[in-house]
């Protein structure tokens, strides 16, 4: 054997002798190694190309191997092929204009409403003188929680040159009901008089007490429940979950278990669940009258501890600024931000901090579950730019169904490490907010979120 290898080891060294090879000893390969990054967001999907570290030199390196440059490719955005009509209306690319029909002006006249945050129109059928359109509103979400949509169907007629609207009919509901999963709202007694009808007795509230609603964490909704009238733009739910109501006032605490198998929700996409007790029944609507509050401090509340709730270290008492994205078109985020569409990170900008050092950046699904975690990453500077993050930082959305991203940004007094692991990790703001203030109570001096949505699903599963 040892014959074998001394045999082979000399025909080696004679072949690299007679090829010209120059030997590389002595040559730095690793220093010159070409990390030339092409990030393509097409509609065919093109991969991602990583680092090429085959450790090959450049010729065009003349600076003996010294020359550390990353060389960095235009990330190329392929523009939506939607369009914004006079911001009013997303007009989506399916959506057939040379089909003729009622006019895009016309039907966002009698469709769209103050208190929609946005409208899309999905597609339309033209028959002679009806065209039947489909279109998705999304409600503004004043409660903040529990993002949804609604799609609709609306008949157009024409009489003469003129379109006008026949008739309109819900098709489909969707809520994100996760984030009223085992939540918690707050509220002056006086805004919510009606929950004091619960109560043993119909509780009088007086003015200056306080109320606060739980929902415990079995909170589903079952099935969106049938008009008979499709012209009556409210509709009911079935769902099933418990709960607790406490009215606070003074030392004076008081609290009544309920039940709810039922609500309702408008064409505003005014979600109110029917809350009954014992004593009595009665509609809430979350975020009317009301506010939601994170877990750490509606324990305070509820602890027997003398706290000052108003200075205690907790996110609802932070300072809150504002978040902004280039990469969010009408309420999505851009199809390049998902994982097998570009995975490119999203770009990000906010007022600067005084006294902030450093700032961390975490996305996470907000649809799923406990809250997946998409991105985690810290900057000196108030701005991240469009693919600013690397593949240990940022995984983009690859969801099933349409999903809610959300972007947190909290500015810190120093920088401290929360070790999380991207795709591999739950996580919320508020235990987030625990891990940065873990050190140093003082660190986290303020926030911002900013929230969209990921609908650009071109996968087999």
């Amino acid at each position: 054997m040892k014959k074998i290898f001394l045999l082979c080891s000399s025909l080696i060294a004679v072949m690299l002798m007679f090829s010209g090879c120059e030997s590389t000893q002595g040559v730095d390969t690793g220093s010159t190694v070409n990390t030339e990054t092409v990030i393509a967001g097409n509609s065919e999907n093109e991969d991602v190309l990583s680092s090429d570290n085959d450790g090959a030199v450049d010729d065009s390196d003349t600076s003996d191997g010294e020359n550390t440059e990353t060389v960095k490719k235009e990330i190329i955005i392929e523009p939506d092929n939607s369009y914004i009509y006079e911001d009013l209306c997303k007009v989506n690319a399916e959506y057939d204009e040379t089909a003729g029909g009622a006019p895009v002006e016309a039907i966002v006249k009698e469709l769209r409403k103050d208190s929609y945050e946005g409208m899309v129109l999905l597609s339309h059928e033209v028959k002679e003188d009806t065209d039947t359109v489909k279109y998705k509103v999304i409600p503004q979400n004043i409660s903040g929680k529990g993002p949804q949509y609604i799609v609709c169907y609306a008949e157009f007629t024409k009489e003469g040159d003129e379109w006008s609207l026949a008739s309109k009919s819900w098709s489909e509901w969707v809520v994100k009901a996760n984030e009223y999963n085992g939540s918690n709202w707050a509220a002056d007694s006086e805004n919510v008089e009606e929950l004091s009808k619960l109560f043993e007795g119909g509780l009088s509230f007086e003015e200056g007490s306080k109320v606060y609603v739980h929902f415990m964490k079995n909170l589903n909704i079952i099935a969106v429940l049938s008009n008979e009238d499709a012209s009556v733009y409210e509709t009911k739910i079935g769902t099933k979950f418990s709960g607790t109501v406490f009215y606070i006032n003074g030392d004076e605490k008081n609290s009544v278990d309920f039940t709810c198998t039922e609500g309702t929700v408008n064409d505003d996409g005014i979600l109110s669940f029917k809350l009954i007790s014992d004593n009595g029944e009665v509609f809430f609507t979350p975020g009317v009258g009301s506010s939601f509050i994170t877990k750490p401090l509606y324990n305070l509340i509820m602890s027997d501890e003398n706290t000052d709730i108003e200075n205690a270290k907790v996110l609802d008492n932070l300072d809150t600024f504002e978040v902004k994205s280039e990469s969010i078109f009408y309420g999505e985020w851009i199809k390049e931000t998902g994982g097998i569409n570009g995975n490119i990170s999203p770009e990000l900008s906010w007022e600067k901090v005084d006294g902030a050092t450093v700032y961390a950046i975490m996305m996470i699904d907000v649809d799923q579950g406990d809250y997946l975690l998409h991105a985690y990453s810290t900057s000196e500077t108030n701005h991240l730019d469009l693919g600013a993050l690397g593949e240990d930082e940022f995984y983009g959305p690859q969801p099933r169904e349409p999903h809610n991203y959300r972007v947190y940004v909290f500015a810190l007094k120093e920088a401290i490490d929360p070790k999380l692991t991207i795709l591999n990790q739950l996580i919320d703001a508020e235990t987030l907010f625990e891990k940065l203030n873990k050190d140093n109570p003082d660190n986290v001096i303020s926030y911002g979120q900013i929230t969209a949505s990921y609908e650009y699903l071109d996968r087999v599963w």
